[in-house]
């Protein structure tokens, strides 16, 4: 028994060395005419192959230099270019009949380019295409052995890279780039799996199956899969411009199927680092995105539908349109939502311009919108109608702000401003976010009513009427009535309410200014002087009688005047109007 192996063991290693030995003496390079046409036959294009090596282990043969050529319409460059190929033969016909039948091939670092003319169309839309052989590869077999039946078990690239050139400029470059494919042919659907580093970072994986192919217009060609992509940076993949102030981090998670010339993908996508307008600040924590979108492949339009974005049971719904033809893309999105828990959608405020005063945060309440976003992805314009209800305003005491005639009185404003009410709407661009009109309900001190707008660095114009709450001033809406409230509990206060009863139904002027996160508050007396009439006006017939004493520092002549006055001297002085809030 032994005996017996050691024989056969002999026997098939005299095999294999005297197979390698008849294999050397073939000259591989006598197959060169029939494999570029073979291959040319079945891709479409001029391929060309440098000299044929044979490897004896591996099986396989081995060519220098290969180009695969492009379409004439984008130019002479090659489509594919690599440093070499490897074709897996299937050795006894080669040995015994020398007959060529390959199957698979494996191509080391190759280099594609996919380009996009002005008309939208791609260069490698022919790809496969039989009729469009050039001629020079037609030349190259008229000498030689029929074409041979072409098929292949197995494709394989090996540290690629895809370089994608749209027609209305700007390219991005996928590098290490790792495919495999089984029974690769046009007549059915095959599988596949690619992995790639994304340009700007981020790796991306796609498996799925792929065809049968179309040959007239390759970008039809059927397509299920599965694609993930990580940390891809919206500003380094050119999805966003870099000096807009704008960008974000993306993990996408999704199921792309294409057929008869539409793409419908569904999946989700994990937003880090969000900002959308240049007056924001990026999203502290991650903003989830449940989508599912359609896109024609022939004309570069989409849609979204039943789309929510995020984060935890605070969603957002989003529907509208996309366009791909810009170098940016252009959307035009409804974003509505209703009842929001404030606490759950805080994350996401910053994103989109909200800009809240230092160590604040909101707590609690219901956030509604019913915005609609367009223009390019990283210039978008923002605008409609946003309310918020029952929220309070941690760690920032508007009453303190405004509170110089109320600490006067003896009232100690609240740590935190309680928001029993806020509506404005809303204009977001990139230059800033403008609210015209804005108003407010503020628990314990009144209401504010007026517009201004925040600019893209956060410096703030407002112009505001306050009018403070009955509780305080003890005013009747007319303003008529004794005065009582808050402010009744001492001798300044009584003063001080008498003055402000007059105030109430019309309100006070106040601007606001500084920055998002350290907002200040002045008195504008020239809303004061437009604004306080009716309420005001019951004292101005009235003078100090006439004496022989000492003249006294003239006093005010009525209320208006001796709430400017006092104001003044409570609220630090406008020091200059400048331009109205847009």
């Amino acid at each position: 028994m032994k005996r017996l192996l050691i024989g056969f063991v002999v026997v098939l290693v005299a095999i294999v060395i005297l197979g390698g030995g008849a294999l050397m003496l073939v000259d591989v390079n006598h197959f060169r005419p029939q494999i570029q046409t073979t291959l040319s036959k079945a891709l479409g294009r001029q391929v060309t192959l440098g000299k044929l090596h044979v490897s004896v282990w591996s099986g396989s043969l081995d060519a220098d230099n290969i180009r695969i050529g492009d379409d004439p319409a984008f130019g002479t460059q090659p489509f594919v270019s690599a440093q070499s190929l490897a074709l897996g033969v299937r050795l006894w016909p080669l040995l015994v009949h020398q007959q060529l039948r390959i199957t698979s091939l494996t191509l080391d670092n190759p280099n594609v380019r996919l380009l996009q003319n002005p008309a939208g169309q791609w260069n490698f839309a022919s790809f496969g295409d039989t009729g469009a052989v050039q001629p020079a590869a037609q030349a190259s077999a008229e000498n030689s052995s029929p074409p041979l039946a072409f098929s292949v078990d197995k494709l394989r690239i090996n540290n690629g890279s895809i370089e994608l050139k749209r027609s209305v400029g700007g390219s991005r470059r996928y590098t290490k780039v790792q495919l495999s494919a089984q029974h690769v042919g046009s007549s059915a659907a095959f599988p596949f799996s690619m992995d790639a580093a994304m340009a700007g970072g981020g790796t991306l994986k796609v498996d799925g199956t792929l065809g049968p192919w179309r040959a007239q217009n390759a970008v039809m060609t059927p397509v299920e899969a599965h694609l993930v992509m990580h940390d891809l940076n919206l500003v380094g993949a050119g999805l966003m411009s870099s000096g807009d102030g704008v960008g974000g981090v993306l993990d996408l998670d999704t199921r792309i199927s294409s057929a008869r010339g539409v793409l419908q993908s569904k999946g989700i996508i994990e937003a880090r680092q969000l900002k959308l307008v240049a007056a924001g600040a990026p999203s502290p924590r991650a903003v989830r995105i449940d989508y599912q979108a359609s896109y024609q492949l022939s004309s570069g339009t989409g849609k979204i539908d039943n789309t929510t974005l995020g984060s935890g049971a605070a969603k957002l719904a989003v529907s509208g349109s996309f366009d791909n033809h810009a170098k940016i893309m252009q959307l035009d999105l409804r974003i509505r939502g209703k009842g929001l828990p404030v606490d759950d959608l805080q994350p996401l405020l910053p994103a989109f311009g909200v800009v809240l005063p230092k160590d604040s945060h909101l707590s609690g309440g219901n956030l509604g919108v019913n915005l609609r976003a367009r223009g390019p992805l990283d210039k978008l314009v923002i605008s409609g109608p946003v309310t918020l209800d029952n929220s309070r305003l941690a760690g920032f005491s508007l009453g303190s702000k405004l509170g110089g005639a109320l600490s006067l009185a003896g009232i100690k404003a609240p740590k935190d401003t309680v928001i029993q009410h806020a509506t404005a709407t809303l204009k977001i661009d990139p230059s800033g976010i403008n609210a015209n009109p804005a108003s407010a309900d503020i628990a314990d001190l009144g209401s504010f009513n007026g517009k201004g707008g925040m600019a893209a660095s956060g410096k703030l114009d407002f112009r505001m009427l306050v009018k403070l709450d009955e509780a305080i001033t003890g005013a009747s809406q007319n303003g008529q009535g004794p005065v009582g409230g808050l402010l009744g509990h001492s001798k300044a206060g009584r003063m001080l309410g008498g003055m402000l009863a007059g105030t109430t139904a019309q309100g006070i002027g106040v601007r606001i200014g500084g920055t998002a996160s350290a907002p200040t508050f002045t008195l504008d007396p020239g809303a004061v002087a437009g604004l306080i009439k009716a309420g005001v006006s019951g004292g101005a017939g009235k003078t100090a009688p006439t004496t022989t004493r000492p003249a006294a520092p003239a006093k005010p002549a009525n209320k208006q005047e001796a709430l400017n006055s006092l104001l003044r001297g409570l609220l630090p002085p406008k020091k200059d109007a400048g331009p109205p809030g847009h």
